[in-house]
């Protein structure tokens, strides 16, 4: 068995843009209501690492090279849900190293009434969000008992994307320059993450996304996105004219559903509506400006053969520079949703209650918005730096953000009341001439 593969393009961008700061990983967090036992997850743990081998490895000399088996997870018992909070923050403050540790660590934290949470961190070199709900698809099916284990290590495979047909470098809704910072009180970056997470049901939002037509559930989230970080600058500046974008990652793997590894690039998207546009209207034009960017090819991926040839510390050096030019468009935050997957997925996701996802930033991007929808239930979570934000401050930005919610279903209320009065007008016509 081949037991090294060469890291890629995706793989080394996360490797060298890698640092105390910014760390490069991601978490998820699942919070259980009955979950499998520590040996089963175990089990599960090292069954994924033999379907996924990159996921079982170290960078040596930048390839993947399968390290020695170690698929041990941490424990901690807690007495309550403020303790488990500390604990899964003090395990994402220790730093991952790809090239001293394999890329996916685990906490279980077990708490009183048979409550648990399941914390995994990622290291971004190694895979992205959905190569991690498939690992953690496969890892909990092993674990209930709903796929057989894989006992064999497999081989390394490449991991197939799409090459566009044409490219762009900037999209025609960009500002022609970088996007501005969301606002904070002077303060330095501490590189410590802290989140918040809060929820809301789904059912309605979605009806009321297919009701209206012309975007989906997931533009209406990113829009109300545009409209807090526009409305939380705009509260904090003299002016009103904000220019906000979000970098939004897209999946561009050959097979869009399958695939361990990272297969995603990015699109950025503005707020470039009229203001005083209905809610879903300016998610109709997020729905035209990802149409444009996906088409356009703005989501093309750099090769970078040149420089992947520098030693690490050079490549790291220039990358992080030419990164930080004003003239290079970060956006204003991060933002991502996913929807919880079918099939052994959702019998596999069955007993969870609530995910958590707590994100990674670079420091041009000082909050980060991630989410899923699971079980009728959307979990969004702002990330940021303890350095930057305070929690009072990120909990008025959730509060701004279900705001926007309240106006999206407004919306969709008098969008139906509309609908029945135009409905019942030829019967009341006709009656009226008879």
């Amino acid at each position: 068995m081949v037991r090294q593969s060469k890291i890629s393009t995706l793989d080394f961008c996360f490797d060298v843009t890698d640092n105390a700061r910014s760390p490069q990983d991601f978490a998820f967090i699942f919070h259980f209501s009955e979950g499998p036992s520590l040996d089963r997850l175990q089990a599960g743990a090292r069954s994924a690492r033999n379907r996924f081998p990159v996921s079982g490895s170290v960078i040596q000399k930048r390839c993947w090279t399968v390290a020695g088996d170690d698929d041990q997870i941490t424990t901690a018992a807690v007495g309550n849900d403020r303790d488990a909070t500390i604990v899964a923050a003090q395990f994402l403050d220790d730093l991952i190293s790809p090239h001293r540790q394999v890329p996916i660590r685990q906490l279980l934290i077990t708490a009183p009434n048979n409550q648990t949470r399941l914390v995994t961190r990622f290291h971004h070199t190694a895979t992205d969000g959905l190569g991690a709900a498939l690992w953690l698809r496969h890892q909990l099916g092993v674990a209930y008992g709903l796929e057989a284990a894989d006992t064999q290590r497999s081989p390394f495979k490449p991991l197939p994307l799409r090459t566009p047909t044409i490219s762009c470098w900037r999209s025609q809704y960009s500002y022609y320059q970088s996007c501005d910072q969301l606002w904070t009180s002077p303060s330095k970056r501490s590189g410590k993450r802290r989140w918040l997470t809060f929820g809301f049901p789904s059912f309605d939002l979605k009806r009321a996304s297919r009701e209206a037509g012309g975007f989906t559930y997931n533009d209406l989230l990113a829009t109300c996105a545009l409209e807090v970080f526009k409305e939380w600058n705009c509260a904090h500046s003299k002016s009103d004219f904000q220019r906000i974008g979000l970098w939004l990652p897209i999946n561009v793997r050959q097979n869009p559903s399958s695939g361990f590894g990272n297969g995603t690039s990015r699109i950025r998207l503005y707020a470039r509506y009229p203001p005083v546009a209905s809610l879903f209207e300016k998610a109709r034009e997020i729905r035209r400006q990802v149409s444009w960017c996906t088409s356009h090819g703005e989501w093309a991926i750099p090769e970078f053969p040149v420089l992947r040839k520098l030693p690490r510390w050079i490549a790291s050096r220039f990358v992080q520079t030419y990164l930080n030019l004003p003239s290079v468009d970060m956006a204003t935050a991060i933002f991502s949703h996913a929807e919880s997957t079918i099939g052994k997925a959702r019998e596999a996701l069955e007993n969870v209650e609530r995910i958590e996802c707590v994100g990674l930033m670079h420091p041009r991007q000082l909050i980060a918005l991630n989410g899923t929808t699971h079980r009728g239930h959307t979990w969004l979570t702002f990330t940021y730096d303890s350095g930057l934000f305070e929690l009072d401050q990120v909990r008025q930005l959730s509060q701004m953000y279900q705001e926007q919610i309240k106006v999206a279903l407004k919306e969709s209320t008098h969008l139906k009341s509309q609908s029945s009065q135009l409905t019942r007008l030829p019967c009341e016509v006709a009656l009226t001439t008879r």
